[in-house]
């Protein structure tokens, strides 16, 4: 998934997509961030990564952000 319009969000990298652990490919993470069950899993509906975008966007996770800077910026601001 990903945003046309920048946005300065720390879940949202550089380019416009989105890192949030539904969207990435189903397996290990290699950098055991993820559990498997949190990755993508075809039970998954539109309305499910909708809910989970939503939260994202509301609640940002600045524990493993895909734009470092955002995430800086956040924890200063707050």
């Amino acid at each position: 998934m990903k945003f046309i319009t920048e946005i300065w969000h720390p879940n949202v990298d550089k380019n416009g997509d989105v890192c949030i652990s539904i969207l990435h490919e189903p397996g290990e993470d290699k950098y055991g961030y993820e559990k498997p069950e949190e990755r993508w899993l075809p039970i998954h509906t539109v309305e499910t990564i909708m809910i989970s975008v939503i939260s994202m966007l509301a609640d940002p996770n600045g524990d493993s952000p895909a734009n470092v800077d955002a995430a800086v910026s956040l924890i200063l601001t707050y």
